[in-house]
């Protein structure tokens, strides 16, 4: 029997759609304290247009409405602590009256090659003259985990800061400690925790939400240590999202998020 490209859409669910995510970026792979999987809606609903984002904001859920997307996916979970009430000023609140379903990708994406991390090293591979990377913290016996290191091209900090700078499209905070780089250390979102792991000089933490006191023990311990905001480390996520549906569905329509950019604004200091 013959199927037309509108039926077999009309025939995909969210529940096909997670199966999927959960083939090449097993939920169960997510950290116990974390929340990810299908955290809104059916997985019976049908589904012929999705919406990838970073974060699930009353912003996206109304682009979302206004451009019929059954579903979003987004990187960060819509649901975290436990809820105790759902108001109608909530993304949560208005995205159940749209009828539309969440499925949130948010540690397991981390782990697995082809989430955040893997994203990040797509797009620094050839502006840092990256090597082979391997994994920067195993969690799991086939040796997957979180973040990832390898050899880049010898600079220093400040020209790294540069080039991270453009590639982010973001401000970029370090330390320089006057050591050449040979090595990047990368985890995506905010991985400032993991300077504990670094003890060669030569090798740079690439993170986002660096506190204050990892950037004060890094100067301490004349490491480098790069805050490319947890935003603009990860917002390649919903990129790298919509490519993977759009290859794996290809009748079925994927559309970036337009409303989920940077809310956090920066003022510049001329004084």
């Amino acid at each position: 029997m013959y199927v037309t490209t509108e039926e077999m859409s009309d025939m995909l669910t969210t529940g096909d759609i997670y199966n999927y995510l959960d083939e090449i970026m097993p939920f169960s792979k997510a950290e116990k304290w974390d929340n990810s999987g299908l955290l809104a809606g059916s997985a019976d609903s049908p589904v012929t247009k999705v919406l990838t984002c970073l974060d699930i904001t009353n912003a996206v859920v109304s682009e979302a409405a206004e451009k019929s997307a059954e579903l979003i996916i987004s990187h960060h979970p819509i649901i975290f602590d436990p809820i105790k009430s759902v108001r109608s000023d909530t993304p949560l609140y208005r995205l159940i009256r749209n009828g539309m379903t969440a499925i949130c990708c948010h540690t397991n994406a981390d782990i697995a090659d082809c989430g955040t991390n893997g994203a990040a090293y797509e797009l620094l591979r050839d502006i840092l003259g990256l090597g082979e990377r391997a994994v920067l913290e195993e969690l799991f016996p086939d040796g997957t985990g979180l973040g990832w290191i390898c050899s880049c091209e010898k600079q220093s900090a400040k020209a790294l800061a540069e080039k991270l700078g453009a590639a982010f499209r973001t401000h970029v905070r370090y330390t320089d400690c006057g050591n050449v780089i040979e090595k990047i250390a990368f985890c995506s979102g905010s991985g400032g925790s993991m300077l504990e792991m670094m003890t060669d000089r030569s090798t740079a933490l690439v993170t986002g939400d660096v506190k204050h006191n990892i950037f004060a023990d890094a100067e301490n311990r004349g490491l480098s240590v790069f805050d490319c905001t947890h935003y603009s480390t990860e917002i390649l996520f919903a990129e790298k999202l919509s490519r993977l549906l759009s290859e794996k569905f290809p009748y079925l329509k994927v559309i970036v998020s337009e409303k989920g950019t940077d809310y956090i604004r920066f003022a510049d200091y001329s004084g």
